[in-house]
């Protein structure tokens, strides 16, 4: 369910009297001359922003109040000609302005972990003349994990040597699917195909089903797998521990497993990714390798079939929407499977036995999408088509080629993330990042058709970060629950398939993997796919931060 704001207003509002908006500077030095204004019992926070209509984004200009609680008393309408727009804060947005710091003690690296956006030009209220109560513990999280990650010694990132990120042009065959519809199916029978060696990087592998299917299909062969360890899902089975626990005792002595060197894995010794080692590729026997939005989840890979099994509907409303494709072709696999190989060969000498601290339980919400229109099998295409290896956090690899890739789009051009959170602030170290952002923002101004679908992770505020940018969030974006994939189709002619979030750690600084396959049929699938998705499932409704 979302939050509206407690002070609804016509959607033909203006911001302001004359005959050009403010500025967010305007609203800031507005802000700052009438502080005492918002010196309330109950308010939190004040800060420049846009107005919500109706719980979405418009481009209005606006004082954006955040409250704890009901509308306080004495609150005006508007200021200065420019409307003010009431919120309640979220549990996680009240801790965040009360216990500063709040959101990077308990790892809240990410909107999909519980962090809110934050505002540079946001000023904190309460305990300056308000009356809000202490700040809550966020889901019983004492550890403090972004401490103990900081720790650990930066080893430098170092690709294997020798091993270009090169293309891949010729006759190719290519398998392509999409969760919760046909994903599971495309994996489980891409597994039980191996025949001699799997070199696996993971993000999560907590699922009771994957797990068992795993272990049939690699008894007997080699396995190297490196594994992050992330807060445990909602959704799991058994934690990623138990997981290695069970593939030693399953595999023997043809099983090998490191932890990965992010900045969050507990039983890693030393950091190379900054928070997390966020791959989904598995390279099989130098010959095909599978390339994923998706974890080895039970929301990324539900054991279901929709396609063929209608009683499954029901179920897919609570899987993920992720993007998957196994790419046939002895360079594309070489090439993944040495820079894996290198991944777990620095990771394992930097791994301790048993963890110093246990990272807590991510605790969501459960949610489900609205009943889908159809289910899409998976289809395999065979044709003349180039394949690009995208990796971070190779320099410059990821986000060079895909803001060509953007800036190339002429017609249409469709992303579907689980986020897209821009920095606090710009620098150096995430301009990049920003650049990528921007790419988007230029085509839409050309007039190319822009549309963006995120998940329930992407709230108002971060909303109105977009529409601070340049965005036109009300033509072109749209919320749809379980969101998790990672992709972009540009032109109907060549698509995106990755596990790279949209934030300057996801784009620039940790372990991702994806490809761009510039093939129009591949591209056809994934858009049609897009297209029921924005006219059926995704809707324009954003929770409060």
């Amino acid at each position: 369910m979302t939050d509206t704001p407690t002070n609804p207003t016509p959607t033909n509002s203006t911001a302001s009297t004359s005959a050009t908006p403010p500025t967010r500077s305007d609203l800031a030095a507005l802000i700052a001359r009438r502080l005492d204004v918002f010196r309330l019992p109950g308010v939190l926070s004040v800060r420049p922003g846009f107005e919500l209509v109706d719980g979405w984004v418009t481009a209005t200009p606006a004082i954006v109040v955040t409250v704890d609680g009901e509308r306080p008393h004495g609150l005006p309408s508007e200021l200065g000609g420019a409307p003010v727009d009431v919120r309640v804060a979220s549990p996680r947005k009240r801790a965040a302005l009360l216990a500063p710091g709040s959101q990077d003690a308990r790892g809240a690296s990410s909107p999909d972990l519980g962090c809110v956006p934050e505002f540079a030009d946001e000023v904190v209220i309460a305990g300056v003349g308000g009356e809000a109560s202490p700040a809550p513990e966020i889901d019983g999280v004492v550890e403090d994990v972004a401490v103990e990650a900081a720790k650990k010694p930066q080893l430098p990132y170092a690709p294997p040597a020798g091993v270009p990120l090169a293309p891949v042009s010729g006759e190719l065959t290519i398998e392509l699917a999409a969760s919760p519809d046909a994903g599971w199916h495309q994996l489980s029978t891409f597994l039980g195909a191996t025949q001699r060696e799997l070199v696996i990087g993971l993000y999560d592998f907590t699922s009771a089903h994957v797990l068992a299917a795993f272990e049939q299909a690699a008894r007997g062969k080699k396995v190297t797998l490196t594994l992050d360890h992330p807060s445990k899902n909602p959704t799991a089975d058994q934690t990623d521990e138990q997981t290695v626990a069970a593939l030693r005792g399953a595999l023997g002595g043809g099983f090998e497993q490191a932890w990965a060197l992010s900045g969050m894995d507990p039983l890693a010794t030393a950091t190379v990714f900054q928070t997390a080692y966020h791959i989904k590729v598995a390279a099989q026997d130098s010959t095909a390798v599978w390339v994923s939005s998706g974890n080895w989840n039970n929301s990324n890979q539900p054991a279901i079939d929709p396609v063929a099994n209608p009683g499954d509907a029901a179920a897919a409303r609570s899987g993920d929407r992720d993007w998957h494709v196994v790419v046939h072709s002895p360079e594309l696999t070489t090439t993944f499977g040495a820079y894996l190989a290198n991944d777990y060969a620095v990771a394992a000498q930097h791994n301790r036995a048993t963890a110093a601290f246990m990272q807590p339980e991510l605790l969501q919400p459960a949610v489900e999408t609205p009943p889908f229109a159809r289910f899409f099998p998976g289809t395999t295409v065979t044709g003349q088509m180039t394949v690009t290896p995208l990796l971070t956090p190779d320099p410059g690899v990821y986000v060079d080629a895909v803001k060509a890739l953007i800036a190339s789009a002429t017609t249409t051009l469709h992303l579907q993330f689980q986020y897209i959170e821009p920095p606090k602030t710009t620098d150096a170290t995430n301009q990049a990042f920003v650049d990528l952002v921007q790419a988007v923002i230029d085509r839409q101004q050309a007039g190319v058709e822009v549309r963006i679908i995120m998940s329930e992770y992407e709230t108002a505020g971060y909303l109105e970060q977009l529409q601070g940018m340049g965005l036109d969030v009300a033509s072109s974006v749209k919320l749809q629950n379980n969101v998790h994939n990672k992709g972009v189709v540009v032109d109907g002619r060549a698509v995106l398939v990755s596990s790279q979030n949209w934030s300057s750690a996801g784009a620039l600084h940790n372990r991702d993997a994806g490809v761009i396959i510039e093939n129009a049929e591949a591209a056809a699938y994934f858009d049609e796919i897009f297209a029921h998705d924005w006219n059926n499932l995704a809707v324009q409704q954003a929770a409060q931060d």
